[in-house]
């Protein structure tokens, strides 16, 4: 039997990567301070994100015959579809920017958990806890050490944000724009490539087979409901062909 990908599971994966994107881009604008255009930036794919969430949410909740409890099992996705952050953008509600930080810190919340377990069943059923584990220590590590060992020598490096960039590209990419400009930057993009190249590979193909996977068991639960669908049909056939006979007899 061919295994194909089906839409709705590559739609959740879509949107795993896509809540996880804005989970990080908002404990940026949180956590940290930006530049006012890569903050409304962040906004606006939170409210595209936001927008996606909510097609979700109707979709869902259409499916279900109790519509009240499934609102009950999922109000947390209700908070993580609400853009509080566009307020931000209009300067009348620059009083109320503390009460919309926590509300943001609430979403983030709620974003986090409407997608766990969704993360941790991927987790479980692919293991790869080690293989994101080391590129997650990849880059924070090597960010911190290329920016410890390139400041001041490398012009391309003013900011943490300028070594964070490089080692995102160089782990994705395999190269970026900013070259090092020393030899312990060089053995430490020639690390920092190595690790990216074997364990972003391994994510990617874990990703597939999780997917494939997925189908897989969509497509057996089809085949069995039109097993069980045929069984009943012969069924109701044997009966009719008793009881045509018995009408017979009579």
């Amino acid at each position: 039997m061919e295994t194909k990908f089906n839409i709705r599971n590559l739609f959740e994966a879509f949107i795993i990567i896509l809540i996880i994107a804005d989970l990080v881009m908002l404990m940026l604008i949180t956590f940290t301070s930006v530049s006012y255009s890569i903050f409304v930036s962040v906004i606006y794919f939170d409210l595209m994100v936001c927008i996606i969430l909510f097609f979700d949410f109707i979709h869902r909740m259409r499916k279900e015959t109790d519509k009240k409890q499934f609102i009950k099992r999922n109000w947390p996705d209700i908070i993580a579809m609400i853009p509080f952050d566009i307020f931000a953008l209009n300067p009348t509600y620059v009083f109320f920017a503390r009460f919309l930080r926590i509300f943001r810190l609430a979403r983030l919340f709620a974003l986090f958990r409407r997608e766990w377990k969704y993360i941790s069943s991927f987790f479980k059923q692919t293991h790869i806890n080690f293989a994101f584990g080391m590129l997650l220590f990849t880059l924070f590590a090597g960010t911190i050490i290329f920016y410890i060992v390139e400041n001041g020598s490398n012009p391309s490096i003013h900011s943490f944000w300028d070594a964070l960039w490089f080692t995102v590209t160089t782990m994705v990419a395999g190269n970026s724009n900013i070259s090092p400009a020393t030899y312990d930057g060089e053995a430490i993009s020639v690390f920092m490539m190595l690790i990216g190249v074997s364990f972003v590979g391994v994510l990617t193909a874990s990703l597939a087979s999780w997917l494939m996977s997925k189908s897989k068991k969509t497509e057996d639960e089809r085949e069995e409901r039109i097993k069980n669908i045929e069984t009943s049909l012969q069924d109701i056939k044997k009966e009719i062909t008793e009881l045509s006979d018995l009408l017979k007899k009579e």
